[in-house]
């Protein structure tokens, strides 16, 4: 009896944990729609009035006052959603463990605007530095996720991922996918149906299925798609020093039904209502943990982000310094994964502008002394010179490589020049060549 009461406590603490870690990596309108549900679902649960005047007493550490609700509802914008936006959430709502999450992160990363990954496992095994099997499990787990086809290596392992999620494989289809899309490219259908000893109309009939499969699954989820977003943090500038306050306005502020609390505990309640009771008390007193948690750990990463990033928050992001989600996680001594869940679909209303969370997380760049810069400050630099060339013989990848190394002694590696480029949304030399 008593190892069964352990074990359904241990249940009970790693479902909480979960939806701990799901509430986390939320943006405001997400939770407050989750939260709107409950209250209605919930019996055990009612929205409480908020206490104006102490939330204006305590702007710096509650969240906005009523004067500033009106200016803060009018800062609601549109983002465009990127595809990794969309796999990170799924991340972190289907990976079991801390290592897995990393390493998710690490293949989401390396997983281009059309769906693929653009790397080798084997360079994400040394990257994570754990083994390919590894790697490859995480992987299988990501090929799961919305988009269908997300995160295959080539064309036809996309085509078979989508097959799975509309359950119509057969062997012939697979076939055709695995060694004949060339042909089916070139419309060589009669030289398929030879190969594979088929009708040509059962051939042609799989080749409907597969124009019906998207080549490029990332595009749907890309930089086309907008929605609403509504900041999570605000800072403000007040005496010299910068505030920082959560936008709880935005969210419902839920406590525990009384009069279902006294009932709960009454001796003469009928079995069946007292069990349903029960666990809709669970649910609601996990959720308010939850939302406290969140909270609470939004206001330690953003108040140890300040420390760093004071001077980009005052002025612009090109002002950033280099900072890691390791370097957070220490700071406030939690897990680097738990930091990357509070950054992740996050946005923070600066006293200049809206910005992604994550954006104050900058890579380091080397200089030859060994002192390091942003990424942030390197793309304004690879900006600069791509303005400045010459368009009739604009510099490829490895010459901005060459001048960054020369002009500013960074040692950026081509393939980071062409990374940083595409981020930039600054075309390849071969189309910006001018006649």
């Amino acid at each position: 009896m008593e190892l069964r009461q352990k074990l359904e406590l241990r249940r009970h603490l790693v479902l909480e944990l979960r939806q701990s870690l799901n509430i986390l990596a939320l943006p405001a309108l997400e939770v407050k729609d989750l939260l709107e549900r409950e209250l209605e679902s919930n019996p055990l649960l009612e929205e409480a009035r908020r206490d104006k005047t102490r939330t204006k007493t305590h702007t710096s550490t509650s969240s906005l006052s009523q004067d500033s609700d009106w200016d803060f509802q009018a800062s609601q914008i549109t983002r465009k959603t990127s595809l990794q936006d969309i796999l990170l959430r799924q991340l972190a709502i289907f990976t079991d463990n801390d290592e897995d999450f990393r390493i998710g992160q690490e293949i989401i990363g390396n997983i281009d605007e059309n769906g693929y990954l653009k790397v080798q496992v084997e360079e994400i095994a040394a990257s994570v530095i754990v083994n390919t099997a590894s790697i490859e499990n995480v992987l299988k787990l990501i090929q799961q996720f919305e988009p269908a086809g997300v995160g295959a290596r080539s064309v036809a392992e996309c085509l078979l991922i989508q097959l799975r999620f509309t359950n119509e494989e057969d062997s012939l289809l697979t076939k055709i996918i695995e060694f004949h899309l060339e042909d089916v490219a070139k419309k060589n259908y009669h030289l398929i149906a030879k190969a594979l000893k088929e009708p040509l109309e059962k051939v042609e009939c799989c080749i409907k299925k597969i124009h019906r499969l998207n080549p490029k699954p990332g595009t749907a989820y890309s930089v086309e798609e907008t929605q609403r977003i509504m900041p999570d943090i605000i800072i403000e500038e007040k005496d010299d020093s910068l505030q920082i306050s959560l936008n709880n306005e935005t969210l419902p502020n839920i406590n525990i039904n009384k009069m279902y609390q006294d009932l709960l505990k009454k001796d003469d309640l009928n079995a069946q209502t007292k069990e349903f009771l029960a666990e809709k008390m669970r649910t609601a007193q996990e959720l308010i943990r939850a939302i406290s948690k969140r909270q609470d750990t939004l206001r330690k990463v953003m108040e140890a982000v300040v420390e760093v990033q004071q001077e980009a928050i005052l002025q612009d992001l090109s002002h950033l310094k280099p900072l890691t989600f390791a370097q957070i996680a220490e700071k406030i001594d939690m897990h680097e994964s738990t930091v990357c869940r509070a950054v992740m679909n996050k946005y923070v209303k600066t006293p200049n502008r809206i910005v992604a969370l994550k954006d104050f997380f900058a890579g380091r760049v080397y200089h030859q002394n060994g002192a390091s810069v942003s990424s942030a400050h390197v793309k304004r630099l690879i900006k600069e010179l791509i303005a400045q060339e010459d368009k009739k013989q604009p510099l490829s990848d490895l010459d901005i490589s060459h001048a960054l190394s020369q002009a500013h002694q960074l040692n950026v590696p081509r393939r980071t020049v062409a990374k940083y480029r595409e981020e930039l949304k600054l075309l390849s030399t071969t189309y910006r060549r001018q006649k």
